[in-house]
């Protein structure tokens, strides 16, 4: 028995993306939701439905995988963390006045 995913309305909003601009079947368009689903929860929605079905077209196509995203995801997160920074861009500089 293989549990149903239940999509939110912005995961409907990208499957039906898929259907109207690239060609997907409505059932091919919601297993590739599906697969990607982890990654799209951890991406958030921010972007339009349209550009990220796009996205997952071009992972699709690359062959690249949903755990190799989120990899990729992790390590950028992590990298962010671990960020010192540039700091002479960073501060600030105040003008004094006299």
């Amino acid at each position: 028995m293989t549990t149903q995913v239940r999509l939110n309305l912005y995961e409907r909003g990208i499957v039906e993306a898929l259907v109207q601009h690239f060609g997907f079947s409505p059932q091919g368009a919601r297993k590739l939701v599906v697969d990607y689903a982890e990654v799209i929860r951890k991406l958030g929605g921010y972007d339009t439905c349209y550009d990220h079905a796009e996205r997952l077209v071009q992972a699709k196509t690359l062959n690249y995988t949903a755990s190799d995203w989120l990899k990729r995801i992790q390590q950028m997160a992590k990298d962010a963390s671990q960020d010192k920074g540039i700091f002479h861009l960073e501060t600030r500089l105040h003008a004094h006045v006299r």
